[in-house]
């Protein structure tokens, strides 16, 4: 995973782990989604052609038919933008977040399925772990993990395993977005 490696890498590890690990675990995963998002929605706004108007229809305001998470992740994906893992990531993230903030019963991410769709997510990408760790030591954070193999839940619990897998993912995509180049247009004729 060369995209999740390097001082910059882990500058912005960092950045992203602090933003959201005060919060609350329901407050957590709503930034997280947003913060996703928005990200996607510039990585898509750099990609494409601008817009004729001032205003983007196809990916801004309520009724964007490229507005939702979903699309945009979808979109990301078939563009060739983001990975297979990084889409699956990202589906399941748009999962943990409608479980936690549509539903009141889930307030926590202790939850079993909030549980079971992290672990999907470590299962998703192998050397997650790994990736994550090594950044860990690089950002100078806290490496208690004993490099046994063990699964990030067991090793950290639900909450701090989702803040560190959105850091990463987070990462990734910002640094997709630091290199994207915008779709080569054919040149108009008169």
């Amino acid at each position: 995973m060369s995209e999740f490696s390097g001082p910059e890498a882990a500058k912005l590890f960092s950045d992203y782990y602090e933003l959201i690990s005060e919060e609350s675990d329901r407050g957590a995963v709503i930034v997280a989604a947003s913060i996703l998002d928005e990200n996607l929605g510039e990585i898509l706004k750099a990609f494409l052609l601008p817009p004729s108007t001032k205003k983007d229809d196809l990916l801004d305001g309520a009724y964007a038919p490229l507005g939702s998470f979903s699309a945009k992740i979808e979109l990301s994906f078939r563009l060739g933008i983001i990975r297979q893992p990084i889409r699956q990531q990202l589906m399941l993230f748009k999962s943990i977040r409608n479980d936690v903030a549509h539903r009141l019963s889930v307030a926590s991410l202790q939850d079993e399925k909030c549980r079971s769709r992290l672990a999907e997510i470590l299962k998703s990408t192998p050397d997650i772990t790994d990736s994550i760790i090594e950044t860990l030591a690089q950002a100078g954070l806290d490496v208690s993990h004993d490099g046994s193999g063990a699964n990030l839940l067991d090793t950290y619990g639900c909450r701090r395993t989702f803040d560190l897998l959105f850091s990463m993912v987070c990462m990734a995509i910002t640094r997709i977005a630091k290199t994207i180049e915008p779709i080569d247009c054919f040149v108009q004729e008169s």
